[in-house]
């Protein structure tokens, strides 16, 4: 856990989605994974962080109209794959506040089964910034925080090999969700 904490504080940088001139300025040089979760794709924003030798991954996520369980997942895959690696990841959506937040507090909660409480020590992002996952839970945005903490875990369990049951897609963690809870379908 001391591990997971360290990486989350040091190698894991959330941001507004870059900029060109923040690109040319070196700014994101150390990154070895990019994930934007916002809902916008600019092909030459991907090409210039390929040149870095970056790699790319784009997880749309809207914020009026429900938060897609789909582009989570992915995003936390990714970074669950960083983190095994010991690797820095940028992680940003459109103004850097809301999306990327809710998934670092996703996967917060997916690596220690508790919430992300505000001003935690060490968590750089954390400062000042509420909880983004029971923020969008409470605005309706995401199903309820029993069914998201089961999705999590469930997450969890399908990316970490040593569970028996591990490396389980995203349809049998949706359907463990509706068999095992109060019916809420995603």
């Amino acid at each position: 856990m001391e591990h997971f904490q360290e990486w989350l504080s040091s190698k894991v940088q959330i941001s507004k989605f870059p900029t060109v001139d923040e690109i040319q300025a070196g700014k994101f040089d150390a990154c070895k994974y990019r994930v934007n979760v916002s809902d916008i794709y600019r092909p030459e924003i991907d090409l210039m962080f390929n040149k870095m030798g970056t790699v790319n991954f784009w997880f749309p996520q809207g914020e009026a109209f429900g938060i897609a369980l789909e582009s989570l997942y992915g995003a936390l895959r990714i970074m669950w794959e960083a983190e095994n690696q010991d690797q820095s990841l940028l992680l940003h959506c459109h103004a850097g506040n809301n999306r990327s937040v809710l998934v670092a507090d996703s996967y917060y909660f997916l690596r220690t089964q508790k919430q992300r409480q505000q001003d935690q020590p060490r968590l750089t992002y954390a400062k000042n910034n509420p909880n983004r996952l029971l923020l969008n839970i409470d605005d309706g945005q995401l199903p309820g925080i029993f069914k998201m903490e089961e999705f999590l875990q469930g997450c969890c369990e399908s990316f970490d090999s040593s569970f028996p049951e591990g490396d389980r897609p995203l349809d049998w963690i949706k359907h463990q969700m509706h068999m095992t809870g109060s019916g809420f379908l995603i």
